[in-house]
């Protein structure tokens, strides 16, 4: 026989079973099995025993969960996969719910979803996924689904309210004279509060220019999109975007992400502490070594960490200058920046790399803003010795003599970048290049994930839950990934601690 048998027309006696078409340990199956093991509680208990049943919160939470572990972010294209993939219909059980449904699941539940990525990172731990040992902390931008054309200024605002207003008083004025005229021709036969079609589109638009400088001037924001109040512009790889700011806390064995959010600040110093204590409540203890770049570093988070007791490994500068700095082979126009200078106690001066003294200016400390908008005390010491050193034009910024600040917490930061000096600190840092780049790459490259489908800050940092769980169980597949019952140990690991 030169082929196989074909043919379309054949009836089957018995029909199919779509379990047995899904493969043995696919992602689906992963989906499917752990928000069974999950508590949904608080999706749950949002709904009413009245009115019409809705769809049941796990099968749209698994369908939803699938697609984005596809890179398929559209709810429209959602719909579309119910109708022919296999798939999709084994999660859902042949049911269809249409793009509407599945859009206002995402919309409506955002805030829980925080609560079901908690429930998805206590299964990791419980199953030995990921472990509470050393973590790395790092952020990246996610652009928002907005327009930077749609950028407005409190000025343009107003400006663009006065045109309509302008606009409505020439057709009020328009109408009020054609009502006179036919008045006078046809008699009194119209309503006086009848509203001019053209006045209806101008006064909608008037009123959303209105409601949007009252939130500029509540929230004291200078600048607002139209489309998405709540995105900011921030500066990435890429250039400035407009988006969001999205945080991963993530265990450098596993790259397991155990704690994540969102927010609207462009910098990261303010993150660390707040992960950090949703880390805490999630897992119910905190980590013995904390990893984090250099946009962590500063005086309350190096604070925080010491009161925390964990040991916290986070470079002021580029860690290839810190390593040519311990290998004593800096460049002379890194020689001279402020870490080279040492200070000493028991004279309270400085000794710059030339051996020039530099000694405190004035009895007194004073109060200095930092770029973050934190305020320190800082004491400034000064050299007098600088006309006749060879190196002035490299250390000295102007034709004054070098001045550099002594911060309250410089005790702290001094340590901090001794800890990266030294061999076991070096070696531990570099498993932060391990962790964190490698689950932001996955999460853009891989599952195609550079833009957020929803708007606000409450709804993209729903979206971006959704997002790490998917990573989170992608994770739980390659653990269980060879594990014949690996169905029964998922949920065994979930129920037993």
């Amino acid at each position: 026989m030169k082929f196989k048998e074909y043919n379309q027309k054949q009836q089957w006696l018995i029909p199919p079973n779509i379990e047995d078409e899904i493969p043995k340990g696919d992602i689906c199956r992963v989906i499917d099995e752990s928000v069974e093991a999950i508590d949904l509680t608080c999706i749950e208990s949002k709904f009413r025993e009245e009115g019409n049943p809705a769809y049941h919160p796990k099968m749209m939470l698994k369908i939803i969960l699938y697609s984005y572990a596809k890179g398929i972010y559209s709810s429209r294209k959602i719909a579309q996969e119910l109708e022919s993939n296999i798939f999709y219909w084994y999660l859902s059980g042949r049911q269809k719910p249409d793009f509407r449904t599945t859009c206002l699941f995402r919309s409506r539940h955002a805030n829980e979803l925080k609560d079901v990525f908690q429930e998805v990172v206590r299964l990791c731990l419980k199953l030995g996924v990921a472990k509470l040992l050393t973590v790395a902390i790092d952020g990246t931008k996610i652009k928002a689904n907005a327009d930077k054309e749609k950028l407005r200024s409190q000025e343009w605002i107003e400006a663009r309210i006065k045109e309509e207003s302008d606009a409505i008083d020439k057709v009020l004025e328009k109408a009020r004279l054609t009502d006179e005229e036919e008045d006078r021709l046809y008699g009194v036969d119209k309503r006086e509060d009848e509203l001019p079609e053209e006045l209806r589109d101008p006064i909608k638009r008037r009123e959303k220019l209105r409601q949007i400088k009252e939130e500029m001037e509540r929230e004291d924001k200078k600048i607002i999109n139209e489309t998405d109040h709540d995105a900011r512009l921030m500066k990435s790889h890429d250039g400035f975007q407009l988006g969001y700011n999205c945080q991963a806390v993530a265990d450098a064995g596993s790259q397991v992400i155990l704690a994540a959010n969102v927010c609207t600040e462009g910098h990261d110093q303010h993150q660390l502490k707040r992960n950090m204590e949703e880390l805490k409540t999630v897992c119910g203890d905190k980590p013995q070594t904390l990893l984090a770049d250099a946009g962590y570093f500063c005086g309350f988070n190096l604070q925080y960490l010491k009161e925390e007791n964990i040991y916290g490994l986070i470079p002021n500068r580029s860690t290839r200058n810190i390593a040519m700095e311990a290998d004593a082979t800096l460049p002379d126009h890194l020689r001279f920046k402020k870490e080279q200078f040492q200070y000493i106690v028991d004279k309270d001066l400085y000794i710059c790399p030339e051996d020039k003294e530099l000694t405190r200016v004035g009895s007194f400390s004073e109060v200095f803003v930092r770029k973050s908008g934190a305020t320190t005390s800082t004491v400034r010491y000064q050299c007098h010795d600088c006309l006749d050193c060879k190196f002035m034009l490299i250390c000295c910024r102007s034709k004054s003599q070098r001045s550099i600040r002594r911060y309250d917490d410089e005790l702290l930061r001094q340590e901090m970048i001794n800890r990266l000096k030294s061999k076991e600190g070096s070696a531990l840092y570099k498993q932060r290049f391990k962790t964190s780049e490698p689950i932001f790459g996955n999460i853009k490259q891989n599952l195609g994930f550079r833009k957020f489908s929803l708007r606000g800050l409450i709804k993209t940092r729903g979206e971006f839950f959704l997002i790490t769980m998917v990573h989170n169980l992608y994770k739980i597949q390659k653990h269980l990934k060879g594990d014949i019952e690996w169905s029964t140990s998922l949920k065994l690991g979930y129920q037993t601690a």
